[in-house]
């Protein structure tokens, strides 16, 4: 942030950044669709919009980090949509095309490739490959307008929670798809984004309108109702009113003007761009700290050093239009409060051309602004803008105000502090001020740590950034002495605003902005001060206040993490799983894979029986007392009160056989002890093995039953599954008899072929055990008490083994990510 002046543009590798994991944080009772209206954001209607048409919104995979976007963020047919941290192209406009008789809105989603929305380049519509209904089919990108196919419309159901089931319309009267992601719980770059059988919850941010109005804001209205992150513009509601500022956690951001720049490129290259939205977004995700960097002009541009920035509409932006969208939001949103530092931007600036500017703001709105040095309450400052300054004071407005808070001292003692176990002092204000209607002065004593190394790389920068948390957490208050005019002494609790910039760059070692925040922003998702990491030594660590978290290329998921730490038990989340009214699974599996009536969960979490980690039979099909763990996105599991009895059925589990030794096969042999079955799929330790029965050859078919005893002499015979036998029998059926055919020879010969000729019904190619016990190919199963599922080993039917079948599959798969359509 001590970046002042003059910035150098030059063209980057964009780094990849490292993988990182956001919790899944329950959405608060304001989420759901029954929620009070408030005032829009905008003066011409205080109704939502009646559907998502025409709305920029981002899309991630809900309680992830990442957010879909395009393959190198091209256009280019066939670039596939998938995960991606800070993807430029993660910015999606929704069109619907089509409206169903029950009123389903179908939408076509477009790639903007760019985060400023009033650039329309690179406009391409989301297709599922190759217009498949496969299961499994990856999503990407085509040229032209809607053309009414059913791979090209999505539906989005809003949930109780927030999140969004999202379908397309292939195949829908057979099997509906729904958008999901080709690796399940993996947060990582290419995760590809496809179309599947099975549903994921999936969180929506409204970002902007598309309406005809290039520079409309999203109204607060509209946020509310579609949002899945409700709290956005209004968290501050839930917080105390005798809480101190400088004991919240507070998002912020670095630049905030930086969502566009004049004449400048991309974020990829870009010294310059900061922010990948603009301020009244930021003020809908929940930032309520705002870096604002002043130019030249009695109503100055914003700007970044000697880059000058620009609002949506393409127009430069200015301190009024600043002005205006916290004026606007804090109307509409009364119970906040926000922080504004106000520094000269570059050198064309003076401080008494600031001085000016500002003073005639206050003089156009007096009661918005807070400009006492003291830390107030939240309850003093809501609807207002508390001032933090880093400029002098010059020129004839001086004397009329009073300017907040002086940190003109900031980039010396910055510059100074070279120090990375501790946080820069930047300000130590001790006096006496008015406070409250009767204008008494009272003592205070406000102090500004800050974290604010620039010059360096994002891998660089996670040591400042963890250490300033630290700090912040361990912070303790003291009383301390202020002295009045007398010398008299007087004991105060002194109180300090943490102030803890995550942003960075470093052109010489070839990081920008933008790489520097995609590694920076996943550590601070992965913070054991952000989340729990499981450990008790580290829990108490996300019950503490952070400060003030000042960052780059900030989003409403970021922004959530940071201010939900301020919340108490008063502020209940609304659960977003809920216990089914019946279960159904295969005898086997774990109770977490079985299909769910009426119920829901969320992410990873999954149901289990409670007490019992024991495998259900058949025979105990019937109500089970059952419990809820939920898993956040880091893998910490967390048993719920969520609790019940269940109806649950357990159906047979299918078994195919596959049979051994009928090769080389001779009369006067025991043919009947030699030959064994392999029962593909039964649980290693049952008890359960096929009977067998023996026929005749009738033309190339299975014909008469042998009798019990009769002798094999040569030619050709059958074996089949009768039945199957054991105490664990019961929990299993048969999928086929697979029966298969096999050759007795003479005594004298070797046997005929030697192979049976594997005719039948059922595949034949496994290997049994000599004691007929049906020993099975896979893997050990997992209780169902203990929601880990079925071992991977579980073997499949071996229906692909020759030729065709393995081109077949090969064929089946994923050629390029450009696939044809």
């Amino acid at each position: 942030m001590t970046e002042h002046h003059a910035i150098s543009r030059r063209a980057f590798t964009l780094g990849l950044g490292l993988a990182a994991l956001s919790p899944l944080a329950s959405l608060p009772e304001t989420a759901t669709l029954g929620i009070p209206l408030r005032a829009a954001f905008a003066d011409d209607a205080a109704t939502a919009s009646v559907s998502l048409d025409k709305f920029v919104i981002r899309l991630r995979p809900a309680g992830y980090f990442r957010t879909a976007s395009v393959n190198q963020d091209g256009n280019i047919k066939g670039n596939v949509c998938h995960l991606f941290n800070d993807g430029t192209s993660s910015k999606l406009i929704l069109e619907r095309v089509l409206t169903d008789a029950d009123n389903t809105n179908w939408y076509a989603i477009r790639t903007l490739l760019n985060f400023e929305e009033h650039k329309k380049t690179g406009y391409s519509i989301w297709s599922v490959d190759g217009d498949s209904d496969k299961d499994g089919k990856v999503i990407h990108v085509w040229n032209g307008e809607y053309d009414k196919k059913p791979s090209r419309a999505f539906a989005f159901e809003r949930q109780l929670n927030g999140t969004y089931i999202i379908r397309d319309r292939t195949n829908e009267k057979k099997d509906i798809n729904y958008l999901a992601i080709e690796k399940d719980g993996k947060d990582q770059d290419n995760n590809k984004i496809c179309h599947k059988r099975k549903d994921i919850p999936w969180e929506l941010e409204l970002v902007g309108y598309d309406m005809g109005k290039i520079n409309t804001t999203v109204r607060s209205i509209d946020w509310t109702t579609y949002s899945s992150y409700v709290d956005g513009p209004c968290w501050m509601k839930y917080v105390d009113n005798n809480k101190f500022l400088d004991e919240l956690s507070i998002p912020g951001t670095h630049d905030s003007g930086t969502c566009s720049v004049d004449n400048d490129t991309e974020p990829q290259s870009s010294q310059a761009k900061c922010q990948q939205d603009y301020i009244p977004t930021q003020l809908l995700e929940g930032v309520r700290y705002f870096d604002i960097r002043l130019g030249k002009g009695e109503n100055p541009g914003i700007d970044h050093g000697a880059c000058y920035l620009l609002k949506k509409d393409g127009n430069f932006m200015h301190l009024s239009d600043v002005i205006g969208y916290f004026n606007t939001f804090l109307s509409e949103n009364p119970t906040e409060a926000l922080i504004m530092l106000v520094s000269r931007g570059n050198d064309e600036a003076t401080d008494e051309s600031l001085t000016t500017a500002l003073g005639k703001v206050f003089d156009e709105n007096p009661d918005l602004f807070y400009t006492s040095s003291r830390i107030p309450t939240l309850g003093e400052v809501r609807g207002k803008i508390v001032l933090l300054r880093r400029f002098g004071l010059a020129g004839n407005s001086v004397s009329s105000h009073t300017w907040g808070l002086d940190l003109t001292q900031w980039d010396d003692k910055i510059a100074a502090h070279t120090d990375s176990t501790s946080m820069c002092l930047v300000r130590d204000e001790r006096g006496f001020e008015a406070v409250g209607k009767t204008g008494d002065e009272e003592p205070y004593c406000t102090k500004v740590y800050a974290q604010d190394h620039y010059e360096c790389t994002g891998t660089d920068k996670i040591g400042w950034v963890d250490m300033a948390l630290q700090e912040t957490t361990k912070l303790a208050r003291i009383m301390v002495d202020v002295e009045d005019n007398d010398g008299a002494k007087v004991k105060v609790l002194e109180h300090s605003w943490c102030i803890n910039y995550t942003s960075c760059t470093n052109y010489k070692q070839g990081s920008n902005p933008f790489t520097a925040a995609r590694v920076v922003n996943e550590h601070l998702y992965k913070s054991q001060y952000i989340n729990s990491t499981g450990n008790e030594s580290t829990k108490e660590d996300c019950l503490k206040h952070i400060g003030i978290i000042a960052s780059d290329f900030v989003d409403a998921a970021l922004a959530r993490s940071i201010y939900q730490r301020n919340y108490d038990a008063k502020h209940k989340q609304t659960v977003s799983y809920y216990l089914p009214t019946r279960m159904r699974m295969t005898y086997g599996d774990s109770l977490s894979d079985a299909s769910l009536q009426d119920g829901k969960t969320v992410g990873e979490g999954y149901f289990r029986l409670v007490d019992s980690s024991s495998t259900l039979n058949v025979a105990d099909s019937g109500s089970k007392f059952v419990e809820y763990v939920d898993v956040d996105a880091l893998g910490n599991e967390t048993v719920t009160g969520l609790r019940g009895s269940v109806p649950i059925y357990i159906d047979r589990r299918a078994l195919t056989p596959h049979f051994e030794g009928l090769e080389g096969l001779k009369v006067g042999e025991d043919v009947r002890a030699k030959i064994t079955a392999l029962l593909d799929g039964k649980l290693e330790t049952d008890a359960c093995t096929a009977q067998l029965e023996f026929m005749h050859d009738a033309n190339g078919a299975p014909g008469t039953a042998m009798a019990e005893g009769e002798a094999f002499t040569a030619g050709t015979y059958w074996v089949r599954a009768k039945g199957l036998l054991g105490d664990a029998a019961q929990n299993y059926t048969l999928a086929s008899d697979g029966a298969a055919s096999f050759a007795v020879a003479a005594s004298g010969n070797a046997g005929g072929d030697g192979t049976g000729t594997d005719s039948g019904t059922g595949p034949n190619a496994g290997s049994a055990d000599k004691n007929g016990k049906g020993k099975s190919s896979a893997g050990k199963l997992a209780g169902t008490g203990d929601g880990s599922g079925i071992a991977a080993g579980l073997a499949a039917a071996a229906v692909a083994t020759t030729a065709v079948g393995a081109a077949m599959l090969v064929n089946d798969h994923e050629s390029d990510e450009g696939a044809s359509e």
